[in-house]
C-alpha cells in the first residue's frame, strides 16, 4: 500500500515558492513537534464531514493538513486523502504517522493559495483551522479551480469551550500576549461566495480532554502566537502562572462546520 508520499513544489511552477514564502510555513515548522499533542478531532465532527462524500472513491483533499488531525482518520475509513501543507516539517510529521499506520495519504507541500493540482480533481476539500492563514481571495479562487462540478467544500473553525479552566487559560493567553482576535465570519462567506458552494448552516462539536502538565505544555507551545511567539523565559514565566490555576486541567474545544455542495451549472461554466 502507498503510504504517507510526500512531493515538494520546489522547481516546479515558481507560484508555489512564493505563495509559500507568503504563507507561515516558517512558524509552523519550529512546532511541528508539539502540534502533536493536540487532541484528535471529535469524531462526531469527522463523520459529518464523511457525509459530504458519495463513496469511498471520492478524492477527498485536506488543505492545511498540518500533522494530519484530519487527514490520517479520513484515510483509515477509506477515502483516498490528498494532504496540502507548506510546513516541511509538519509533512514530515504527517508521512511517518501514516507510514506506521499503513494509512494512503498523498502528503503535498504546497500553499493554499496556489495548489499544484488539477482542474477538477477533487470531489470534496476540507480547511480546518487554517482559514486565518490564508489569502480568502486567492485560496477560493484554487478551491473553486480544483472542485469537481457538484464538489463540496467544509470548512472548520476552532476555539477555547467555555469552560472554567479554558476561560481563565484563555484570560492568562490574552494578557501574556495580546492579538487581535479572529474575526472569520466574513472570509468564510467570502470562501463559500467565490468557490460556489453555498453558506449552510453551522454545526456546533465540543470536545474535552483531561491532560497532564507535559501534554499541557506540549499544546501551549502550539499556539502560534503562544509557543513560536515567546522567548524560552516569556514562555517559562507564562507557563508557571498556568500551572497556577485551580481549576481541572481539561482541554475544551468548541468546532464549528459550515459545509455545503455546489451545483453542477456552476463547474460547467467556469
Amino acid at each position: 500500500m502507498f503510504a504517507g508520499r510526500v512531493c515538494s513544489t520546489k522547481g516546479a511552477d515558481p507560484r508555489y515558492d512564493t505563495g509559500m514564502r507568503r504563507s507561515p510555513a516558517w512558524k509552523f515548522d519550529t512546532m511541528a513537534d508539539a502540534y502533536g499533542a493536540r487532541p484528535a478531532y471529535p469524531a462526531a465532527l469527522l463523520e459529518q464531514i464523511v457525509a459530504l462524500t458519495d463513496s469511498r472513491s471520492a478524492r477527498i483533499v485536506d488543505v492545511g493538513a498540518g500533522l494530519g488531525h484530519v487527514a490520517l482518520p479520513l484515510a483509515a475509513r477509506g477515502f483516498a486523502v490528498t494532504a496540502l501543507e507548506p510546513a516541511q516539517a509538519m509533512l514530515a510529521g504527517l508521512q511517518l504517522t501514516a507510514a506506521a499506520r499503513g494509512l494512503a495519504v498523498t502528503a503535498v507541500r504546497a500553499a493554499a493559495e496556489a495548489l499544484p493540482l488539477a482542474a477538477a480533481s477533487a470531489e470534496l476539500v476540507i480547511v480546518a483551522d487554517a482559514l486565518h492563514f490564508l489569502d480568502v481571495e486567492q485560496t477560493a479562487r484554487e478551491l473553486d479551480r480544483v472542485l469537481v462540478p457538484d464538489g463540496a467544500l467544509a470548512l472548520v473553525t476552532c476555539e477555547p469551550a467555555n469552560t472554567p479552566f479554558m476561560s481563565a487559560l484563555v484570560s492568562l493567553m490574552e494578557h501574556a500576549a495580546p492579538r487581535r482576535p479572529r474575526a472569520l465570519a466574513s472570509p468564510a462567506r467570502q470562501l463559500f461566495a467565490l468557490t460556489g458552494v453555498p453558506f449552510g448552516d453551522e454545526q456546533r462539536f465540543e470536545d474535552a480532554t483531561p491532560v497532564d502538565e507535559r501534554t499541557l505544555e506540549q499544546i501551549l507551545r502550539s499556539i502560534s502566537f503562544i509557543g513560536p511567539a515567546m522567548s524560552p523565559q516569556l514562555f517559562a514565566a507564562f507557563f508557571e502562572r498556568v500551572l497556577l490555576l485551580p481549576q481541572e486541567r481539561v482541554w475544551a474545544r468548541a468546532f464549528t462546520l459550515r459545509a455545503g455542495r455546489r451545483g453542477r451549472a456552476r463547474g460547467a461554466t467556469r
